[in-house]
């Protein structure tokens, strides 16, 4: 029985770490800097003001928005537009989690005022520090490890070298195109 299950345990805990090591950090950066946008800091400005038990509140709401996305992602694989369901799917968990880790960045000074919460959270980091132990035992996941951040961070090169890159040349050049159309 456990040779059964665990290659795709192995795998749907691979998914799980990938999205915990890349996609949270990343959409945690990039929903900051959404909230430098002034009508939403106004509104991140209240949420880090909510007493506990509102801030748990707004978990709630990346699930409530998220349902009905995932829902017609289903529609539509059932109806058989697999890639639009696919996209559509991925598209609102990258959503979801971007949200949600901008609440709990938001709440979680709030929420430390909690006794339970913080031992909650205490018992979830444990439980991925034990996890991440198991599966960094497993040679697949060393080799998705170590080639997923190579690629990242061969793409963060491209994109960050200032003024040598190719892709940013391209993207200042659209910049400068598009700003003088508005000049006019």
């Amino acid at each position: 029985m456990k040779a059964l299950l665990s290659p795709p345990l192995v795998a749907v805990a691979v998914v799980v770490f990938l999205v915990e090591e890349i996609a949270w950090a990343w959409l945690a950066r990039a929903t900051a800097a959404l909230g430098r946008w002034a009508p939403i800091a106004r509104v991140e400005t209240a949420i880090r003001r909510l007493p506990p038990y509102l801030a748990i509140l707004l978990f709630v709401i990346p699930w409530a928005v998220i349902l009905p996305v995932k829902l017609i992602a289903l529609w539509l694989l059932a109806t058989g537009h697999a890639l639009a369901g696919i996209a559509l799917f991925a598209a609102g968990e990258l959503f979801g989690v971007g949200f949600l880790a901008r609440i709990y960045v938001l709440c979680r000074p709030s929420l430390s005022k909690l006794i339970w919460f913080v031992r909650l959270e205490g018992w979830v980091r444990a439980v991925s520090t034990w996890a991440h132990a198991q599966l960094d035992r497993v040679a697949v996941w060393r080799l998705v490890r170590v080639r997923l951040h190579g690629l990242l961070h061969h793409w963060r090169q491209v994109l960050q070298e200032k003024g040598r890159g190719w892709l940013m040349a391209r993207l200042r050049a659209a910049h400068r195109l598009v700003r003088t159309q508005f000049q006019r």
